[in-house]
C-alpha cells in the first residue's frame, strides 16, 4: 500500500514537470502558454522540462531572467494569440512568427514597447491596423506582408522615427499613403505593394527619405508624376507598376538604379530621351521593365552599353524603328512584342536568343531570316514576324549601303497616312459594292513558257518596256506569304497572257498595271515601274521586302516583287472596289468601278496623291499638294514624323467629309483658299456643319461629321507639337462613335 501511495506521487511529479519548471508570471511561462494555445503541444524544439533560455529560437538577456529575442517560424501554430502570453515579454526586442496560420492579435501586443523587429509575415490576420503601432517607438523592422490587414494605414505610424524597414505589401490596406508617414525619414526599405491604395503620394514624398534603397508600391491605383521620385537620390531598386503615375519617363530614372519596373503606367515621350550610358553609372542596371506604357521613338543603341542588364521589357507601347544591336553579354529576358518595330531583328541577337530565359518578339513588322525556331515557337514568339530570305543566296544583299531614301520614306510615311485608317471610313460612308466581273484573263500555259527566251519587249498606248530577261523560267518573283512557291517571270507571262493589252489595267505616271491570275490561283495587280526607279537590285529588293510587311485590313497589301532585268515589278493583291480618289471625286455618289488601278497606293494624280517612291523628282521628296504638313516648308525639314503624318490624315479626313479635293476646288468667299484653310475657317467660328457634303448631310449624323472635323482641325494644327498623336485620334474617334448607335 505504502509503496502504491508512493509511486502514485512520482508518477504525478513526473506528468507536472515541464510546466512546473516554467513558474507563472515568467517569461518562460508566458512562452509555453502561447506555444499551447496556438496548437504546439509537443515538439522536439522544444525541452519544456529546461530553461526556456535554452529552446530553439529563444534568446535571454545577460542575466537569463528575460526573452529578447523570440523566434517562431513555419511551425504551423494556428489561431488566435491570447492576451497574457508573449504581450507580457516586457523586454522582447525581436518577435519573429512568420510563416504560421495566425488570425488575431492580443491586445497587449502594443504595450511591448522595446520592439524594434516585428515579424508576422505569411500568416492569416485580418481586420484594421490599429492605431496602437504608434506605441512601437523604437520599432526599426516591421514586416506585416502577405497576410488579411485591411482599412487604412494608421497615422500614427509618424511615431516610427527609427523606422528604417516597412513591409506592408500583399494585404487589402486602402485609401491614401497616410502623411505621417514622412516622419519615418530613416527608411531605407519601402514595400505597400498588391494592396488596394489609390489617392496620391504625399507631398514631399520623394525627398523625404534621404536613405531610401528600395521603393516598391506596385499593384496599387496610386497617381502622380515623375517628380515624385526626382529627389530619390539614393534609391537602387524602383517598382511602380500596375498603378497611375504620369509624366516622362527621363524623369523617374535615378543614377544608383540596379532595378527599375515602372510598367502598366502611363508614361509618354520618347525613350531615347533616357540616357542609357555608362558615364552616369548606368552600367549597374540589371533589372529594366518599361512595358504597357506610352512610350514612343527609337529604342536607343545606348542601351548595349548596359553591361550588366539581365531583364530588358519594352513591350506594349507604341516603339518604332529597328531593334538595335543588343551585344549584352548578361541579358536573358528580353521583350519588345505589341509595338511597331520594324526591319530586322539582329543577326546576333537571334543567334544568343537559345541561350535566354525568355523573350518575345509577337506583333510588330519584323522580319527574321536563317533561323530554325519550330513552327510552334514561331506562332507565340514571333507571332506577326516575316519568316523570309529571298535574296539569301546572295550575302551581299544584307549589307546595308549608305544611300539617301529620304524621298522613299517620305512618300511611304505619306501614304500609310493617307491609306492606312481611312479606307474603313470610307466604306462606312459609301458603301462596299462588287460589281460583276467585266472580263476574264486570257492565261496561256505555263510550260509554253518556259521555252521562251528574251529579251522580252512589251507596248502599251503611251510607252515600251523592256525585261531583258535571257530565259523567261530563270528569273525568280518573290510571293512574301508563300515563299516556298516556285513562281518565275514565266508565269507572269502567263498570268497576263504575256503582258497583253486586253489585261491592262491602267497607266500609270510610272508605268501600266495589269491584271492577272498568278499558279494557285492568286488574283493580282502586276506594276511595272518603268519610269523613275533609280535603286540599284539590292536597294530595290530591300525597299519592296519592307513594303510588303507592312499588313493591314485597310491596306492593299504588296504581295511580292520581281527584279526583271532593268525592271522593277511589283505585284499586289488586287483590289477590286478602286480607291478614295475614284470614289470621291471622279464618280456620281454610288458608282464604282472595279478596273482602276491607274492611282494605287505608290502614285495618284500630280494634284491628289503620292508619288513613286524610285523618283527623284524634287517635289516626291517634298510629299504631295495638299498634304504637305506646314513644317516641310522649310527646306532643311523634309523626313516623316508621327505628327507629319497625322497632318495628312486629318486633310483627308476633312476631304472624306466635304468630297472636295485638297487644292485645286473651289470654296464659298474665299477664292484663293485650300481644303485645310477653308475647313479650319469655318469650324473655327462654329460653323463646321456648312462644309459637310450636301450629298451625306441630311443623314442623322451631323452631330458626330461635325465632331470629326473637329478631329480633323487638331490634326491639321500649323505647329507640330499641338497635334493629337495617333493614339489620342483613335480615342478621339472612338468617342463620336457610340451615338451613331443610339
Amino acid at each position: 500500500m505504502g509503496f502504491s501511495f508512493l509511486g502514485s506521487i512520482l508518477i504525478l511529479s513526473l506528468f507536472f514537470k515541464p510546466l512546473a519548471c516554467q513558474q507563472p508570471n515568467t517569461d518562460g511561462f508566458f512562452i509555453s502558454e502561447f506555444l499551447k494555445n496556438t496548437g504546439l503541444t509537443s515538439s522536439p524544439l522544444y525541452n519544456f522540462s529546461a530553461s526556456v533560455c535554452s529552446w530553439q529560437g529563444v534568446f535571454c538577456d545577460a542575466k537569463k531572467e528575460h526573452v529578447v529575442e523570440f523566434l517562431a517560424s513555419g511551425l504551423g501554430l494556428s489561431g488566435s494569440i491570447p492576451d497574457t502570453t508573449i504581450g507580457k515579454l516586457s523586454k522582447l526586442q525581436t518577435l519573429d512568427l512568420s510563416d504560421n496560420k495566425i488570425t488575431s492579435l492580443p491586445s497587449d501586443l502594443w504595450s511591448l514597447g522595446s520592439l524594434k523587429v516585428l515579424n508576422l509575415s505569411s500568416n492569416q490576420i485580418s481586420g484594421p491596423l490599429p492605431n496602437n503601432i504608434g506605441n512601437f517607438g523604437a520599432l526599426e523592422k516591421i514586416d506585416l506582408s502577405s497576410n488579411k490587414f485591411s482599412g487604412e494605414i494608421p497615422a500614427a505610424i509618424s511615431s516610427l522615427g527609427g523606422l528604417r524597414v516597412l513591409k506592408l505589401d500583399r494585404n487589402e490596406f486602402e485609401g491614401s499613403i497616410p502623411l505621417g508617414i514622412l516622419s519615418c525619414r530613416s527608411l531605407y526599405f519601402i514595400d505597400l505593394s498588391m494592396n488596394k491604395l489609390d489617392g496620391y503620394l504625399p507631398d514631399g514624398f520623394g525627398a523625404a527619405f534621404p536613405k531610401l534603397k528600395t521603393l516598391n508600391l506596385a499593384g496599387n491605383g496610386i497617381q502622380g508624376r515623375d517628380s515624385d521620385f526626382s529627389l530619390m537620390k539614393s534609391i537602387t531598386s524602383l517598382n511602380i507598376s500596375g498603378n497611375s503615375f504620369q509624366g516622362s519617363v527621363m524623369g523617374v530614372f535615378q543614377e544608383l538604379v540596379e532595378v527599375m519596373d515602372l510598367s502598366k503606367n502611363q508614361f509618354q515621350g520618347h525613350i531615347s530621351q533616357v540616357h542609357f550610358n555608362s558615364t552616369n553609372n548606368r552600367s549597374r542596371l540589371v533589372y529594366l521593365d518599361l512595358s504597357e506604357n506610352q512610350l514612343s521613338g527609337h529604342i536607343p543603341s545606348e542601351i548595349a552599353q548596359l553591361s550588366s542588364l539581365h531583364t530588358l521589357d519594352l513591350s506594349q507601347n507604341h516603339l518604332s524603328g529597328q531593334i538595335p544591336l543588343l551585344t549584352i553579354k548578361n541579358l536573358k529576358v528580353l521583350d519588345v512584342s505589341n509595338n511597331n518595330l520594324s526591319g530586322e531583328i539582329p543577326v546576333s541577337l537571334l543567334q544568343k536568343l537559345p541561350w535566354m530565359e525568355r523573350y518575345n518578339f509577337s506583333y510588330n513588322n519584323l522580319t527574321l531570316c536563317g533561323t530554325e525556331f519550330s513552327p510552334e515557337t514561331f506562332q507565340t514568339l514571333f507571332h506577326g514576324s516575316l519568316e523570309s530570305c529571298p535574296i539569301a543566296a546572295n550575302p551581299g544583299f544584307f549589307k546595308r549601303k549608305v544611300t539617301n531614301h529620304k524621298g522613299l520614306k517620305l512618300a511611304l510615311g505619306l501614304s500609310l497616312s493617307l491609306v492606312f485608317l481611312l479606307a474603313g471610313l470610307l466604306f462606312l460612308a459609301f458603301g462596299c459594292r462588287r460589281k460583276p466581273k467585266m472580263w476574264e484573263v486570257k492565261q496561256t500555259s505555263y510550260k509554253e513558257e518556259q521555252t521562251i527566251s528574251g529579251p522580252f519587249s512589251f507596248q502599251t498606248d503611251s510607252t515600251t518596256w523592256v525585261a531583258d530577261v535571257k530565259q523567261a523560267n530563270s528569273v525568280q518573283v518573290v510571293i512574301f506569304e508563300k515563299p516556298l512557291l516556285n513562281i518565275t517571270f514565266a508565269d507572269l507571262l502567263s498570268a497576263t497572257s504575256n503582258f497583253d493589252r486586253g489585261t491592262l489595267l491602267a497607266e500609270g505616271k510610272f508605268g501600266p498595271v495589269y491584271r492577272g491570275f498568278l499558279p494557285g490561283g492568286i488574283h493580282v495587280a502586276v506594276k511595272v515601274l518603268v519610269h523613275g526607279s533609280t535603286l540599284t537590285d539590292q536597294e530595290a529588293a530591300r525597299e519592296l521586302e519592307y513594303l510588303g510587311r507592312i499588313k493591314h485590313p485597310n491596306l492593299v497589301p504588296l504581295t511580292g516583287y520581281c527584279l526583271a532585268g532593268d525592271q522593277r515589278i511589283a505585284i499586289y493583291d488586287y483590289m477590286e472596289n478602286g480607291n478614295l480618289q475614284n470614289l470621291l471625286h471622279d464618280l456620281p455618289l454610288g458608282i464604282q468601278t472595279t478596273e482602276d488601278w491607274s492611282t494605287e497606293t505608290w502614285e495618284e494624280d500630280d494634284n491628289n496623291g503620292i508619288q513613286n517612291v524610285g523618283s527623284e523628282d524634287e517635289e516626291i521628296a517634298r510629299g504631295s499638294p495638299g498634304y504637305v504638313p506646314p513644317e516641310f516648308t522649310d527646306p532643311d525639314n523634309d523626313s516623316p514624323t508621327p505628327k507629319s503624318d497625322v497632318y495628312c490624315f486629318g486633310v483627308v479626313l476633312f476631304e472624306l467629309i466635304t468630297r472636295k479635293k485638297p487644292i485645286g476646288d473651289d470654296y464659298p468667299e474665299e477664292k484663293n483658299s485650300t481644303l485645310v484653310s477653308w475647313v479650319r475657317g469655318l469650324v473655327r467660328m462654329s460653323q463646321g456643319s456648312r462644309a459637310i457634303d450636301p450629298k451625306i448631310r441630311d443623314t442623322g449624323l451631323e452631330r458626330e461629321m461635325e465632331e470629326a472635323l473637329k478631329i480633323g482641325y487638331l490634326c491639321t494644327a500649323e505647329l507640330p507639337s499641338k497635334r493629337p498623336s495617333m493614339q489620342q485620334i483613335v480615342g478621339l474617334l472612338k468617342d463620336i462613335e457610340p451615338a451613331t448607335h443610339q
